[in-house]
């Protein structure tokens, strides 16, 4: 027999999506890294739907202010979104604007400071998803305010582009030794602050006499 929380739930109601989402997330990752157009499109469909799994893992978690607090499940999740497309275009700025104040050339980083139009479009596409997650895993994240749980978040993004997208998705080596280890405090720098203001976009909504967010909707 299924163990059952304190809320009536099963916990498989929990963790056999959560499982899939998972699988779906490592599957869809790797395709994208076959590179050729249909791999990337079959991996971002399985990465969404991998999304999709984690929404409702953690949405059949106990729900409402009791549980929750100010900051609900919905109101996380519409904010992230909403905090990590800032993010992301303030990470765009950032990175323009080291290349402006000659900080990359200082330092011998050998990254895009010069974004195309398609690059600013990437960069609040992926915010936004990174938003999403951030918003799913927010009661997760160590710190005990706002920014600390958005700096957390950011620091985790930071360690998997080093260590991940440089070395396997892009070839430029761990922590992108292969374009100047430069590169490191600029990702560093670069993500936690970004994970700080999609943070106190999310904090937001547990600060505002309207709180949770989500009850406006449904009133």
């Amino acid at each position: 027999m299924n163990d059952t929380s304190a809320t009536g739930a099963p916990r498989t109601v929990r963790s056999l999506p959560l499982a899939i989402a998972i699988v779906l997330g490592v599957a869809g990752g790797r395709l994208m890294l076959g590179g050729s157009a249909s791999a990337i499109s079959s991996g971002i469909v399985l990465i969404v739907a991998g999304l999709g799994g984690l929404g409702v893992a953690f949405g059949s978690l106990p729900f409402g202010p009791s549980q929750e607090g100010p900051i609900d499940l919905s109101t996380r999740i519409g904010l992230g979104l909403l905090g990590g497309l800032l993010a992301g275009l303030l990470h765009g700025v950032m990175t323009e604007a080291v290349g402006w104040l000659g900080l990359t050339s200082a330092l011998g980083a050998g990254i895009d400071v010069a974004l195309s139009p398609m690059e600013w479009w990437s960069r609040s596409m992926l915010g936004s998803v990174w938003g999403l997650i951030m918003g799913l895993v927010w009661p997760f994240l160590p710190g005990s305010g706002h920014m600390q749980r958005g700096a957390a978040f950011g620091l985790l993004l930071a360690i998997w582009q080093l260590f991940f997208v440089y070395p396997f998705v892009l070839e430029l080596g761990v922590a992108g030794v292969d374009v100047g280890l430069g590169v490191v405090p600029f990702v560093l720098v670069g993500l936690v602050v970004s994970g700080v203001v999609a943070g106190q976009v999310i904090g937001w909504g547990g600060k505002t006499d309207l709180a949770p967010l989500s009850a406006q909707l449904v009133d």
